[in-house]
C-alpha cells in the first residue's frame, strides 16, 4: 500500500513538473543577423512591348552599401529574337530586414544599354520589387521586379505582324513592361 502511494505521489509529482516545465518553449533571444551583403542569382526576364512579349533570361549581382541602399549590375539574353540588355542599378530597400520578415521589399532604379535587332539605345528603368526566403535562414531566395522601362532612341522595341489581309503591321515602341522573376543566393 505504501508503494502504491509513493508510485502514486511520484507521478503525480511527474506530471506537475512537464506542466510547468515549459520544455518545448525556448525563451532565448536569437541573434539579429545584418542583412547580406553580397547577394546573385539568375532571372528570367518577360519584356511586354508593342502588343507582344520577348524572353530575356540571364544573371545579375548587388552589392549593399548601407542599410538602406544598394548598388549591382546585371546582363540579359533575349532569346526571343537578337539582342542583349546590360547595365547598373540601384535599389532603395524599404524594409531593410530580410532574415527577420523573410522578405524585403525595394524600389528599383536602372540604367541600361539595350541592343534588339541591331537598333540600341540606353534603357531606363523604374519598378519595385520584393526578395523573398522560403524559410527561415535558407541559403537562396526568390526575387519578383516588376518594372516600366523606357528608351529616348525611337522605335528600339518593334513587332511585325500580319493582318487580317496578309498586309505587314509594323508597331513601334518606345516603353514596355518588365516582368522579373529569378533566384537569388547571398553570402
Amino acid at each position: 500500500m505504501l508503494f502504491m502511494q509513493k508510485k502514486n505521489l511520484v507521478c503525480i509529482l511527474f506530471v506537475f513538473s512537464m506542466c510547468y516545465a515549459d520544455f518545448l518553449a525556448l525563451d532565448m533571444v536569437e541573434k539579429e543577423e545584418p542583412p547580406p551583403f553580397f547577394v546573385y542569382g539568375v532571372n528570367y526576364a518577360g519584356r511586354i512591348f508593342a502588343g507582344g512579349i520577348d524572353n530575356f533570361v540571364g544573371a545579375n549581382a548587388r552589392l549593399r552599401i548601407n542599410k538602406n541602399w544598394a548598388l549591382g549590375a546585371k546582363a540579359d539574353v533575349d532569346f526571343s529574337r537578337g539582342g542583349f540588355v546590360a547595365g547598373a542599378f540601384g535599389h532603395y530597400l524599404l524594409t531593410k530586414e530580410l532574415f527577420k520578415e523573410n522578405a524585403e521589399n525595394f524600389m528599383h532604379l536602372g540604367l541600361d544599354f539595350i541592343k534588339i535587332d541591331d537598333r540600341q539605345s540606353p534603357l531606363i528603368s523604374i519598378g519595385y520589387g520584393r526578395d523573398m526566403l522560403p524559410w527561415k535562414k535558407s541559403p537562396f531566395g526568390f526575387r519578383v521586379i516588376g518594372r516600366l522601362e523606357y528608351t529616348p532612341v525611337a522605335h528600339i522595341f518593334t513587332r511585325t505582324s500580319k493582318g487580317i489581309f496578309g498586309l505587314e503591321t509594323t508597331t513601334f515602341a518606345n516603353t514596355d513592361f518588365a516582368i522579373e522573376v529569378g533566384v537569388f543566393m547571398y553570402e
